[in-house]
């Protein structure tokens, strides 16, 4: 099982995806990881910028998140710390398990999601429009 967690340091979990620089790419095996690979975030407009971006999500896109989806479709779950709703319904339309978590070093959240012991912190869902 391939898990993504989203990273500004290449250590922590990230908050904001499209905000994020990259994603920490875990191989495991359902009980340990077998690698780590960092994918740098060029899939959204706002890692394209560096984080620097003013616009909206889904700009000339809808709200979609397909080039998201794209780059991290090998993987089965993306963790990170918190998203706008319509990021993990796009998520979970692709096959893609949403994880939001306030673990903070990404390594011990794969770890322990593996394990069955990961908090999900549900309230992390923004719901605002602007998600």
């Amino acid at each position: 099982m391939k898990i993504a967690v989203a990273t500004n340091d290449n250590s922590t979990v990230a908050g904001h995806v499209g905000r994020c620089r990259a994603f920490l790419i875990y191989q495991t095996d359902g009980s340990n990881i077998q690698s780590k690979e960092v994918r740098e975030n060029s899939f959204t407009h706002h890692g394209q910028k560096n984080g620097g971006g003013e616009e909206h999500h889904g700009e000339g896109q809808g709200h979609g998140h397909q080039n998201l989806i794209e780059g991290l479709k090998d993987c089965e779950v993306l963790s990170f710390n918190h998203g706008g709703w319509r990021l993990i319904e796009d998520m979970k339309a692709h096959n893609i398990t949403p994880i939001l978590t306030n673990e903070e070093i990404a390594e011990s959240a794969v770890l322990k999601y593996i394990k069955g012991e990961l908090i999900i912190s549900e309230e992390n869902v923004c719901r605002s429009h602007n998600n």
